[in-house]
């Protein structure tokens, strides 16, 4: 009888592009939600950074999988620079 032999680690090969896909979503939350504190086209503004990271994303599903999962991480502090600058600057607060 053979023994199956378990993989260690992420497979990022196959799970790459649906983390990818999981942290955009996250980006899109976190995008909506400063709705609390920031007016409605700021929260436009936060929305208008994530869309270039879709066809990123899908470009590079097939092309790189492995890197396509990290894609996310380059729109966190994109994120967190419009934020600071529209509290900074545009006077958004709770």
């Amino acid at each position: 009888m053979r023994r199956r032999r378990r993989s260690r680690g992420l497979r990022l090969e196959r799970s790459g592009p649906w983390i990818a896909v999981g942290g955009l979503l996250i980006l899109l939350w976190l995008a909506i939600a400063t709705s609390t504190y920031a007016p409605w086209w700021g929260v436009v503004l936060h929305v208008v950074v994530i869309v270039p990271l879709v066809p990123w994303v899908a470009r590079w599903a097939r092309g790189r999988p492995r890197a396509c999962a990290f894609v996310p991480l380059v729109g966190l502090p994109l994120l967190a620079a419009v934020t600071a600058v529209g509290v900074g600057l545009g006077g958004w607060s709770a």
